[in-house]
């Protein structure tokens, strides 16, 4: 097994020197190309002055009044719309949830902490049997979840951000 070992390195050594060994540099100075395209670029028109453009708008002396009133038929859209979404109960968004486990001890002394960190946002203890979950906040923005967030890190560095429906009363 040695002997292998010896024949393989002496031929890898080999290929190393075989691949490392220079050529003799090839000149391009004694061959030269050269090729006339002028006649497929395109012409270009320089015949043209540049004139500065006018206003968009056209100026006029008299006053035009509308004749088509679109304010009914809007109130008729916004009230459509506006019966659409007294239907709607509840918009897709995001919590931050601070404790998972299943001790209710530990549920309500991370949801007191929360409360200390961010008095203003809203901390509930969910408990679906066997476990508790601490979530803060309702927030409809990734943008303002992920500031929350880096609030509650220092505290709870297993926080995470979790889809949650929020219900609109």
């Amino acid at each position: 097994m040695n002997k292998f070992g010896a024949y393989i390195a002496f031929f890898l050594v080999g290929f190393l020197i075989i691949g490392c060994v220079t050529t003799q540099p090839t000149s391009t100075a004694s061959k030269s190309y050269s090729e006339d395209l002028s006649q497929y670029r395109p012409e270009v028109d320089t015949s043209y002055k540049m004139v500065e453009e006018e206003s968009a708008f056209r100026t006029t002396s008299e006053n035009f009044e509308p004749n088509a009133d679109v304010t009914e038929l809007l109130n008729k859209k916004l009230d459509t719309l506006a019966e659409n979404n007294k239907e709607i109960r509840y918009v897709n968004g995001y919590s931050i949830q601070v404790y998972s486990g299943s001790s209710s001890s530990e549920a309500y002394a991370a949801r007191d902490t929360a409360r200390v960190v961010l008095p203003e946002i809203r901390t509930d203890v969910e408990y679906k049997q066997p476990i508790y979950k601490v979530r803060v906040g309702r927030f409809t923005e990734r943008l303002e979840v992920q500031r929350t967030l880096l609030k509650l890190k220092p505290k709870f560095p297993s926080a995470i951000s979790v889809p949650q429906r929020i219900y609109i009363n």
